[in-house]
């Protein structure tokens, strides 16, 4: 015999080890299956003849919601985020990740997770370009001893600027 029992998440809060006002969850995936949307579509479109929809509005409580459609023959993604969160952004990781997990799945399926590409190429041509600043220095000695030398050899420098505020 199999017990189940749906339990407010209020108990849930209450049982966990997360101290209020933290939340139990900041993110949720929602992943749905309905490969028959565009017939369904269909049949709710003709029981609503004459009614015009002027607007319709996901929304959650939680800070991070990414669903994933399947539809049988292709998915689609759909995210909400919070600020400073981009929903287009991680739609885009969302995107490059399952190319790769599809390519891995036929060409090599022993391949990790953890080794599937998440940034695009774009962003990573851009994560490259923008780091692409390498500069000579000591290799034996630590940053601090590094910032030591730099304060002896010129110790009125200005290092630090605060709005009208300087400090050598």
């Amino acid at each position: 015999m199999v017990r189940h029992e749906h339990a407010p998440l209020v108990l849930a809060q209450r049982c966990s080890a997360v101290p209020a006002p933290a939340p139990l969850f900041t993110a949720l995936l929602n992943y749905r299956h309905s490969p028959g949307l565009d017939a369904a579509a269909a049949e709710t479109e003709h029981r609503w003849d004459g009614v015009e929809i002027l607007a319709g509005e996901e929304r959650t409580n939680y800070p991070l919601v990414l669903s994933v459609d399947d539809l049988g023959t292709g998915f689609r993604l759909t995210v909400q985020a919070q600020p400073p969160i981009e929903p287009e952004r991680l739609c885009g990781y969302m995107h490059t990740v399952l190319a790769h997990l599809v390519a891995a799945l036929e060409q090599a399926p022993e391949t990790a997770v953890r080794a599937l590409e998440v940034i695009s190429d774009g962003e990573r041509q851009i994560l490259t370009d923008w780091n692409a600043t390498p500069a000579d220095y000591p290799q034996d000695r630590c940053i601090h001893e590094l910032f030591e030398a730099q304060v002896r050899n010129t110790p009125d420098a200005v290092a630090v600027v605060f709005e009208d505020r300087q400090l050598t």
